[in-house]
């Protein structure tokens, strides 16, 4: 590959997605520069398309851009022997300005690939260690001059994914919501942050723990609509999140101090504490066991009784019996006390 003005096969693994990016954009545009025009990208995901789908792609050159770019994403999956075999033989033997970028969170692709791709074109991006992430998180904000101190930093960790794209568009939120010069604080970072985040099934579980049917229902309409979460993804939330709130409730029984459990179960926040402990004031420990018993015969039923188009359904009743009646009760047998699609009820 001596020959190539920029090395035509890269593997790039790791769950860093941000500077991630920010490398395949600087090869973009070294591609861009070198041929004097705009290079021709494509976006493709093993599964939903094949290997020999990209190569055919980057093996007929383009009539319109001098480059052809192939970013080849989920590049892990590429595991039946006929599509490795396609991958490898590209790779020994690739075409002239063209470059395909083998993407993969996790940490590795197939073997006998990475054999077949030089160790200086194989990049791994790690998520920054947490000193290295309070370092980027003030750069960041100081670009807008703004300072933040120690515990609005936790806070910012804790609220927000630990992937540089993530953070970058955190501290933007922040430095569109406070003047140059700020310091901010806790209460700040934690009211801007909450204020922008999208609804999701762990702000299901905030309004749940508040005991708000009504916004309960809302929230749970606008994940399901957005589909920023399905029937499944929202189960699984709701059980860690009533697991967790069931652990720190039993060591409060045991005399523990709640601010002390909160910090063990990586609830450093002084807003996450609150709504935390405002959910315990409305579910204790024996009330998340029989919740969580709930969530798990709904998901049965959501997986093999109803099907999904009963997903929305059954998860309204669920909600209704955990805010009622703290989960006591089937929510089939709900529904069949009730008279609703008895057909699928025996």
């Amino acid at each position: 590959m001596a020959n190539y003005p920029i090395p035509p096969v890269w593997i790039l693994a790791g769950p860093e997605v941000g500077l991630k990016g920010a490398f395949i954009a600087d090869l973009i545009d070294k591609a861009r520069r070198l041929g004097e025009g705009e290079p021709e990208v494509h976006r493709m995901y093993a599964g939903d398309s094949s290997p020999s789908e990209a190569i055919e792609l980057l093996q007929n050159s383009s009539l319109f851009s001098p480059w052809v770019i192939i970013e080849f994403r989920n590049a892990d999956q590429i595991s039946l022997k006929p599509e490795i075999d396609t991958m490898v033989k590209y790779c020994c033997s690739p075409a002239e300005q063209a470059l395909l970028l083998l993407e993969t969170e996790n940490y590795s692709v197939s073997k006998a690939i990475e054999k077949v791709v030089p160790p200086s074109c194989r990049k791994t991006f790690f998520e920054l260690f947490e000193n290295e992430l309070t370092g980027w998180i003030r750069r960041e904000l100081g670009k807008s001059q703004l300072s933040i101190d120690e515990e609005a930093l936790e806070s910012f960790l804790e609220l927000v994914p630990h992937d540089t794209n993530s953070l970058a568009a955190a501290c933007l939120v922040l430095s569109a919501s406070f003047p140059p010069g700020s310091m901010l604080g806790a209460s700040d970072v934690e009211a801007a942050i909450l204020r922008s985040k999208p609804e999701d099934a762990f702000t299901l579980f905030e309004k749940i723990g508040q005991g708000d049917l009504s916004l309960s229902l809302e929230v749970l309409n606008s994940v399901l609509d957005s589909r920023r979460g399905d029937a499944n993804q929202i189960i699984a939330a709701l059980v860690w999140s009533f697991r967790r709130l069931a652990r720190i409730g039993e060591a409060v029984a045991d005399g523990e101090r709640f601010e002390d459990v909160c910090i063990r179960e990586q609830a450093r926040s002084k807003t996450v504490q609150k709504k935390l402990r405002n959910a315990l004031g409305n579910y204790g420990p024996e009330d998340c066991r029989r919740i969580i018993s709930a969530l798990s015969e709904t998901e049965a039923a959501i997986r093999g009784l109803l099907g999904s188009a009963f997903d929305r359904q059954l998860l309204q009743l669920l909600i209704i019996s955990i805010i009622t009646q703290k989960g006591q009760g089937l929510p089939l047998a709900g529904w069949s006390e009730r008279g609703l699609y008895p057909q699928f009820i025996n």
